[in-house]
């Protein structure tokens, strides 16, 4: 079977938190019983390689955060450390060590749970974590080994740095066009490229409201103009509650700027945060019947993003439509022009212990399940293009035999045999007048460790919903996500229309001057959200 690749990239702090968790997912949910293989084909987002005669399977990433995010990970990646010490290259010794004074920098310490992944006894799985109090920053819960290739630093800028901060979109620019960055960055795209058959596309993870902006634009221009491959980018926003300062108004500069240049060279993007609105700062959480999470704290609705990106994107991973791309989700959802999409989510899917599918969808009455991730928008079920994914629905659980079967053969949809009949029908009749694509996977998704213990009290440990108090951590839920794109993307730029007007003059912004980020520029950007907004109030799908 012919794999066709993706090269996803992640820039930006944020972007880490949920590209790890996005990579968790993947390595927890990997199959190695071969009479119970997985349906999804780990090949697109994964490369094979081989290390000292050792073969090593690996994110095909690339990644970039600013120095001293990194924690105990080096530029060289993680992938030698499963390699004996004695198997390890030492570097050559080019001077006498008895003339060499030097200093060393103590190496960051690991939290205990990447400590526990190097333990080769059971003794780990006994452990439990306090991953919300131990998490610093996105390696404390990273679980693959990266490639050397993946990681790099930023070492120009510090994170958190008060006094050079990477928080304007012309910044992120800038350094794009540096020799240093630029070269070293775009010859490591090259490689992955070539090392790929069927090369399908990007997906391209970036940190809406900063510095990464500008340099996840730059980015996005140069795989469009050297490549000519789909790009998927999936802008994210911290949901974390601040205070109200004058650099929320550049947050919102940084918005601007980065939505015209995504909607210019991304072949589709879709806004992700936890939060129901986004500018100028974060509003109230997303609420979601069956979780206690905590929006304030990366590591919890990052884990959010991530279920949603490694649900949606199923349609393109999944063994049973090899030739099912990311161009043919991409196509089926900008038409007209329209670049962005809505992002959905439902976790867990709602389905009750010992309930039926077809009960269930029943019970529903036309409504529907999910929940919006984009900020600013809540998805309609008129005149909708949408690509959904539900996975850990059996088809056991479809209806009953027809013995047992009672009222639900009076329903229409018990002449369906399979899950994806059944969950097409259902919307058709919850949307309408839309065109839907349905992607259904049998098996579950896997929570272990080092997944957050959001799931209230009331989600069984295999995801059902019941009126018992659970025994034990949740281990696999059923869920579903999707991208929808509708009128409702209006009311997300109109939103950040409406803000644009409390920047007023960019002379207030020092780092936005210095630049050559002239007024009429951003007032092009801003006109661009206006004929953009337009163009989702003025067509039906």
């Amino acid at each position: 079977m012919s794999t066709r690749e993706i090269l996803t990239i992640q820039l930006g702090h944020y972007a880490n938190f949920v590209g790890t968790h996005w990579w968790n997912i993947q390595e927890n949910n990997f199959s190695y019983d071969p009479e119970n293989p997985s349906e999804i084909n780990p090949d697109v987002l994964y490369r094979q390689g081989e290390l000292r005669k050792k073969v090593t399977y690996t994110p095909r990433l690339l990644l970039a955060d600013l120095k001293g995010t990194f924690g105990y990970l080096s530029e060289e990646g993680n992938l030698e450390e499963i390699l004996p010490d004695d198997k390890k290259e030492q570097p050559e010794i080019l001077w006498h060590e008895d003339k060499l004074e030097s200093t060393v920098q103590p190496p960051s310490k690991k939290s205990p749970f990447v400590q526990s992944l190097e333990q080769t006894n059971n003794l780990a799985e006994k452990i439990t974590y306090d991953l919300e109090k131990e998490t610093k920053t996105w390696t404390d819960y990273l679980v693959p080994r990266f490639h050397p290739r993946t990681v790099n630093i930023i070492t120009d800028h510090e994170h958190c740095s008060t006094t050079q901060p990477f928080n304007v979109f012309p910044l992120g620019q800038s350094l794009w066009k540096t020799e240093k960055f630029s070269e070293d960055f775009t010859d490591k795209i090259r490689l992955y490229v070539e090392e790929c058959d069927f090369m399908q596309g990007f997906q391209v993870l970036v940190d809406a409201d900063n510095g990464f902006a500008g340099l996840g634009a730059s980015c996005i221009q140069h795989l469009r103009d050297e490549y000519g491959k789909s790009i998927l980018t999936i802008p994210v926003i911290d949901s974390e509650q601040r205070k109200p300062s004058l650099e929320d108004r550049a947050r919102i500069v940084n918005t601007v700027l980065s939505w015209e240049q995504f909607g210019e060279h991304s072949s589709l993007f879709s806004p992700l945060c936890c939060s129901s609105t986004a500018w100028l700062t974060p509003g109230r959480a997303r609420i979601f019947d069956n979780l206690n999470y905590q929006s304030d704290l990366k590591y919890h609705s990052s884990s959010l993003l991530a279920s949603a990106l490694d649900t949606l994107t199923l349609r393109y991973r999944h063994k049973k439509y090899p030739m099912s791309t990311l161009s043919d989700l991409c196509v089926d959802l900008n038409k007209l022009g329209r670049k962005v999409a809505a992002t959905s989510l439902s976790l867990p899917f709602p389905i009750a212990e010992n309930q039926d599918l077809i009960d269930m969808l029943e019970d529903l009455d036309d409504s529907v399940p999910w929940t919006s991730l984009t900020p600013n928008c809540e998805i309609g079920n008129e005149y909708v293009s949408q690509s959904v994914a539900l996975r850990g629905i059996p088809e056991n659980r479809l209806k009953r035999p027809m013995e047992d079967a009672k009222d639900q053969m009076e329903k229409l949809a018990y002449r369906y045999s399979s899950v994806h009949e059944m969950m097409s029908l259902y919307l058709d009749g919850a949307c309408y007048a839309s065109a839907s694509h349905l992607t259904t996977v049998e098996r579950g998704l896997l929570v272990k460790d080092p997944f957050p213990k959001i799931f209230n009290s009331n989600v069984s440990t295999d995801g059902n919903i019941t009126s018992k108090l659970r025994d034990g951590d949740v281990k696999s839920v059923a869920i579903m996500a999707g991208l929808h794109s509708g009128r409702f993307i209006a009311d997300m730029y109109e939103a950040l229309i409406k803000e644009t007007k409390k920047v007023g003059s960019l002379r207030k912004f020092h780092a936005f001057e210095i630049s050559g980020l002239e007024q009429d520029e951003f007032q092009e950007s801003v006109h661009n959200l206006i004929d953009c907004k337009e163009n989702y109030e003025e067509h039906d799908n």
